[in-house]
């Protein structure tokens, strides 16, 4: 089903603002667990930084033809 387009004023109305409904432990878990996330995702692209390109082409390879294999 295709949406009508909207105005850029009439997106901004709809923002959310969840934070102004969250109790004070509530918003110290969702910082929690969004720090968590920072964490991992800044390990993930600290590891694939580190690996060259040709290397990561190689194991996508290697993992390609062992899927069909």
């Amino acid at each position: 089903m295709c949406s009508s387009m909207r105005r850029s004023r009439e997106v901004k109305k709809l923002h959310l603002h969840f934070d102004d409904d969250l109790t004070d432990e509530q918003r110290l878990r969702f910082a929690a667990k969004a720090n968590i996330a920072q964490a991992r995702r800044d390990a993930v692209n600290k590891h694939s930084a580190e690996q060259p390109a040709a290397q990561r082409r190689f194991k996508f390879f290697r993992w390609l033809k062992a899927l069909f294999t």
